[in-house]
């Protein structure tokens, strides 16, 4: 597919004043998956990708620094007038899912996108998703429904989970469910109205976001999607998994940079020396986004039947010497568990 100048124009950003907020926005914004950087005199400057961005976060970069470290530089390009045929045997060939398109003075004149990348892939893994607890963030909704059911534009926010999990491929999804279970499983069945098929783990007890997986142990050596019933992202869950394999890790943690500003100057000193004053500094956390990759094997850390919460498992993993990752989400995020109106 050949996209022209108007429609690209969100994914183009300055080299000289952009930071990583506005690629991530420009990313967003335009659902490419990536960012085309041109320079003062408008020409090509280099490309951004989705792993150029979590590497730079990774790397201790913050969400204001430039743009300048991430950028890749002389990417591959194809002059204007190339058909689309040619275009793509040379993305096939390099496994290039975008080629920028130049004019002779290396100015930006389109982009073409390899059709396929609409279609996910489809992955056959398992997506477990924590709905068994009973909501005490939202009484009193849960007095009579719970938490899973209770709608968020428009929908049970259960059913923004699957299908957003859906859309990156997935189609066979574990609802481990406890508190007023049988609407859930009324509601859902055996998922084939959404689309995708549908079972059901039945906690005995409150089991944490954690604890009933100990019921998985022994049937499968796949490697799993965890996630709570009420978290939703625009990331490709896909990749997520693809990042955990390619990393060869045991346990991975997706988690979202949350930006905080104090109200107030803050002054650093030491004993009644003034060192240096800042107004209103901003910090930046990496939260728990409540999704995770796990291998079956880290499930023997889990005992039986008992309580047992994602980060008190992370933390067994990290002490027993496991492989232990993070996964760091700049796309869209929510908690559609917070408190919310009826």
């Amino acid at each position: 597919m050949k996209l022209d100048l108007k429609e690209i124009s969100k994914t183009i950003i300055n080299l000289d004043n952009a930071t990583i907020k506005d690629a991530i926005n420009s990313m967003n914004n335009s659902s490419l998956k990536i960012v085309l950087v041109i320079n003062k005199n408008k020409k090509l400057a280099g490309t951004i990708v989705d792993g150029d961005i979590r590497r730079g976060l990774l790397g201790g970069l913050e969400i204001g620094s430039s743009i300048k470290s991430i950028v890749q530089y002389n990417p591959k390009v194809v002059k204007d007038g190339v058909s689309f045929f040619e275009a793509a045997e040379i993305m096939k060939v390099s496994y290039f899912n975008h080629l920028p398109i130049v004019d002779k003075n290396y100015k930006l004149r389109g982009l073409y996108v390899l059709e396929f990348m609409k279609k996910p892939m489809v992955r056959k893994n398992q997506v477990i998703i924590m709905a068994g607890g009973m909501g005490k963030r939202l009484l009193p909704l849960t007095k009579t429904k719970p938490k899973p059911l209770i709608k968020a534009f428009g929908k049970p926010m259960l059913e923004h989970v699957i299908l957003k999990i859906k859309k990156c491929g997935f189609e066979k999804f574990t609802l481990s469910v406890n508190y007023k279970k049988n609407l859930i499983k009324k509601y859902f069945s055996d998922g084939k109205n959404i689309g995708v098929k549908i079972n059901y783990i039945q906690e005995k007890n409150f089991l944490g976001t954690a604890g009933s997986l100990c019921y998985l142990k022994g049937k499968s050596n796949e490697t799993i999607l965890v996630t709570n019933c009420d978290v939703v992202s625009d990331i490709d869950y896909g990749h997520l998994l693809d990042y955990h394999n390619l990393n060869r890790a045991d346990a991975t943690m997706a988690v979202y940079k949350r930006e905080t500003k104090n109200p107030f100057g803050v002054v650093k000193s030491k004993e009644n020396k003034f060192i240096s004053y800042e107004e209103k500094p901003k910090n930046f956390d990496n939260i728990n986004a409540g999704i995770y990759v796990l291998n079956f094997k880290i499930l023997k850390f889990l005992k039986h039947e008992k309580p047992e919460d994602m980060p008190d498992l992370f933390m067994k993993l990290v002490r027993a010497k496991k492989k232990v990752i993070v996964y760091p989400i700049y796309e869209n995020w929510s908690d559609l568990g917070l408190k919310r109106k009826k």
